[in-house]
């Protein structure tokens, strides 16, 4: 894409949390640990999605223990509006050239923030998503219907869109700033990942890479979040994202 900046100087992770006082300090020093290529620099923007638990004391610790860190943002919601919701409000305090979601779980290795990047840095692709079921495959085995959902989504996903992806339903998707403010997003749960993908199909002249990325899933009593519920939204949003809004 030729409106697309492709020298990035920062990178805007927003990092949406909801009751995550167990993970939330070990997930954010893991992020903090990790040195981008290219002496590309970290914009962490955390929004506390009116947690209910330790979550927003927990927050308040890791940016007092780390005041000298440039870069960091906290973005508080007054009530809990879904992880979509606290994305777009993280959205709009990215300054970096390009945006990586993370979620507050340990899930996902920010490790593999590097081999999200390098597409980028190659001049490659645009878009980069990462699949939890390419290569390095899943430390713990992921829970049935959960694996089978995401398999279904991410089909149907394609069969409609043109896209060939493995995990349309991934956390991880770098998108260039300008491109993801543009989007108009309306889905405040979890439907806003199907939501993402099908806006992003319809623009023209994008380059899409996947690449695979480490991935260790919770259980639901362990706090995984997502359910049947959602994953029907998941569905009716592919649709309603493709081809009508």
């Amino acid at each position: 894409m030729n409106n697309i900046e492709r020298t990035l100087k920062r990178l805007s992770l927003i990092i949406p949390i909801f009751n995550e006082e167990d993970t939330v300090l070990t997930l954010l020093d893991r992020v903090m640990s990790v040195a981008l290529p290219a002496n590309i620099q970290k914009e962490i923007i955390l929004v506390d999605d009116c947690s209910s638990d330790q979550s927003h004391e927990r927050i308040k610790e890791f940016i007092l223990n780390n005041s000298q860190v440039q870069g960091l943002v906290l973005v508080t919601n007054d009530t809990n509006l879904g992880k979509g919701a606290a994305v777009l409000s993280g959205l709009q305090h990215a300054t970096g050239e390009y945006v990586l979601i993370q979620d507050a779980d340990l899930e996902l290795d920010p490790n593999d923030y590097k081999a999200l990047l390098a597409p980028v840095i190659a001049g490659e692709a645009d878009v980069v998503y990462g699949s939890r079921f390419m290569g390095k495959g899943k430390h713990r085995k992921q829970m049935q219907s959960h694996f089978l959902a995401n398999k279904v989504i991410t089909s149907f996903g394609n069969l409609i869109s043109g896209l060939n992806l493995t995990d349309l339903q991934t956390c991880y998707k770098l998108i260039p700033t300008p491109l993801f403010k543009s989007l108009e997003l309306k889905e405040k749960r979890f439907a806003f990942d199907p939501e993402v993908t099908m806006r992003l199909s319809r623009k023209k002249g994008l380059r899409w890479k996947e690449v695979p990325i480490s991935y260790t899933p919770r259980l639901l009593v362990e706090g995984k979040k997502i359910g049947y519920v959602d994953g029907f939204r998941a569905l009716y949003s592919l649709m309603k994202y493709r081809f009508f809004a």
